[in-house]
């Protein structure tokens, strides 16, 4: 008898939590307590990219190649740009995570001021400005990236 009670009882419990848990899931929810259910992934953004790049003393350089890595521009092979007599740069619009880098790298040697150690830089740790909101909390919408990226001499 105390057998049967026993699988009687779980049974029902069983039913009833899988009711609450079920209940939990309900999109209506969010109406009555006024809290989003969580979202899974990873937060991303749209990100316009720009800055200058120059030696530790703060002298301009030019010629050196910042990328966007693959799969980070929207999907795409990534984006490279080149350095303008200044230093600056721009990359357009992509879509990333905040911790994604950007390659910095020099790629025609002593010709345009000396040789320099190649870098990566997190895109967080430059300055961000949010443009617009996301749409949701996953969502870092549109952000403007702006910074001075040094780069270290080539030790010979």
């Amino acid at each position: 008898m105390r057998v049967r009670f026993n699988r009687w009882y779980n049974a029902v419990l069983t039913a009833l939590l899988s009711l609450l848990g079920f209940e939990a899931c309900n999109s209506d929810s969010l109406v009555e307590y006024g809290t989003p259910a969580p979202e899974y992934g990873v937060p991303i953004g749209e990100y316009h990219v720009r800055g200058q790049v120059t030696q530790m003393s703060g002298t301009p350089i030019q010629g050196i190649r910042v990328t966007a890595p693959a799969g980070v521009y929207d999907g795409k092979e990534g984006e490279s740009v080149l350095t303008d007599e200044n230093g600056y740069y721009e990359l357009k619009a992509f879509r990333a995570m905040p911790h994604d880098p950007l390659i910095v790298e020099d790629i025609d040697g002593a010709a345009n001021g000396g040789e320099f150690e190649s870098d990566t830089v997190s895109i967080s740790d430059l300055s961000v400005h949010q443009v617009a909101k996301g749409e949701s909390t996953w969502d870092l919408g549109k952000n403007e990236v702006s910074g001075v990226i040094r780069l270290k001499e080539k030790s010979e």
